[in-house]
């Protein structure tokens, strides 16, 4: 169920501190026709004790005869080798129901003593028919989904009044937040947000983010951000979506991935200066036609923040001929080995310990602050940066600093303090106070 009340939102470009994110390897770790015949796509990850646990979209035959989408599960010691579990889907389209054309984009958290999967569903594959759905169970094995779909487009939000589909959740203390994509009926596509305290009633629908065209122009061929997903690191909220672009050969392609942050307030966004990756960047997803890079999804793991993805590069149009990644088994046309599926990379905060219950990083930062005196102690030599927010996402303060830092605000009420470096961040709360 939703409440529907559409709110404004500000974004700028932030050049401090963003996640750098390395590749573990330049070929996929999950690979086309790996333990079915079929595709591998949308995964997302959790890790419950010292286990790491995949959901995945599966189309089973080829490229030419595909059939129903369904989901599956995995699970993994390291998050690099995986294996199925169980072996069968674990969620699957039901006949006669809303579900029945396909099921697809998991999106699984633990929140409130249960596991929530969220879904792009349909009647049919057609994206005007795509539908946001909400499923629960127990043990993340056995799905139980809710009888009616859970986002649908709404004609009165016209940024939304299209499509909306591929939602990504996150939990934040007791709040289940879920970014989606949405599509207008001219063909813009951005984020939304609606946010709920048990994981089935939602209100408050905001549009987070748009594509930073200053940096991926319209006159490109870049239309928007897709396939959302986020993490908290500390108080701050980071949100990995793909970038879309229509190009000379394909309307709709989704290229590389892209990674905004919020320090804490929903209506304000930081968006990075530059790509995490381009489709450009790996063997296995650089074709100029019917080769896409997409579907991030974080995971804070100790000291890394984790990322899985998907693609594939099926050809590349050249001046003279064109090369085809794809090969004919019997009548099907399937991808060649190392042409489709899943990839991870990963950025590493050397100086982070843990995330403590208070969602707070401990690092090499120190921050003190006394009703408007503040003070920054770094034990290290890194050039840092400090922003001060207000709880309403306005910036009153930052300064770039190496070792101490004091600084004075003239300001009463509730404050953000984030300091970040390349190896550390650390976000508190504070009241300030004349």
């Amino acid at each position: 169920m939703l409440i529907a009340s559409s709110q404004l939102f500000g974004q700028s470009i932030d050049s401090t501190f963003f996640p750098q994110f390395v590749p573990y390897s330049q070929s996929p770790i999950i690979d086309w026709n790996d333990f079915i015949v079929g595709s591998w796509a949308d995964p997302t990850v959790l890790k419950v004790d010292d286990e790491y646990i995949m959901y995945t979209s599966a189309m089973h035959g080829g490229i030419s005869t595909p059939q129903p989408i369904s989901i599956y599960r995995f699970t993994s010691l390291d998050g690099y080798s995986w294996d199925m579990d169980p072996i069968t889907p674990v969620f699957e389209p039901v006949n006669g129901t809303f579900f029945e054309g396909g099921i697809e984009t998991p999106n699984v958290v633990f929140f409130n003593g249960i596991y929530h999967m969220y879904n792009t569903v349909y009647l049919e594959n057609i994206s005007a028919l795509f539908k946001v759905s909400h499923a629960t169970s127990p043990d993340g094995i056995n799905w139980t989904m809710d009888s009616t779909p859970l986002l649908v487009p709404d004609p009165e939000v016209d940024w939304m009044s299209e499509i909306v589909a591929e939602p990504g959740a996150l939990v934040k203390n007791d709040t289940l937040y879920l970014f989606y994509t949405a599509i207008s009926d001219v063909g813009d596509v951005s984020i939304g947000l609606v946010r709920s305290l048990d994981g089935t009633s939602f209100l408050d629908t905001t549009q987070v983010v748009t594509i930073p065209n200053d940096i991926y122009p319209v006159s490109e061929g870049y239309l928007g951000v897709s396939t959302p997903d986020a993490i908290l690191v500390g108080d701050t909220i980071y949100l990995f979506t793909d970038l879309v672009r229509t190009d000379t050969f394909t309307y709709w392609n989704q290229v590389g991935l892209h990674q905004f942050k919020s320090y804490g307030d929903i209506n304000t966004w930081y968006s990075d200066t530059t790509a995490i990756h381009m489709s450009s960047d790996f063997d296995w997803t650089d074709g100029n036609y019917l080769s896409q890079l997409l579907g991030a999804t974080p995971l804070m793991d100790g000291d890394k923040l984790r990322l899985w993805y998907w693609g594939y590069d099926l050809a590349q149009i050249g001046p003279i001929d064109t090369t085809y990644h794809v090969n004919f088994v019997g009548s099907d046309l399937h991808p060649d080995v190392g042409h489709w599926g899943i990839g991870t990379s990963e950025h590493l905060f050397s100086e982070i310990t843990n995330i403590t219950e208070e969602d707070e990083i401990t690092s090499s930062i120190k921050i003190e602050y006394n009703q408007n005196n503040g003070a920054v102690w770094t034990n290290n030599t890194l050039p840092s940066v400090i922003n001060v927010y207000s709880v309403n996402g306005q910036l009153l303060y930052r300064k770039k600093f190496t070792g101490t830092l004091n600084f004075t605000l003239d300001y009463e009420g509730i404050i953000l303090i984030n300091v970040t470096n390349d190896n550390a961040v650390l976000t508190e709360k504070y009241i300030s106070s004349h």
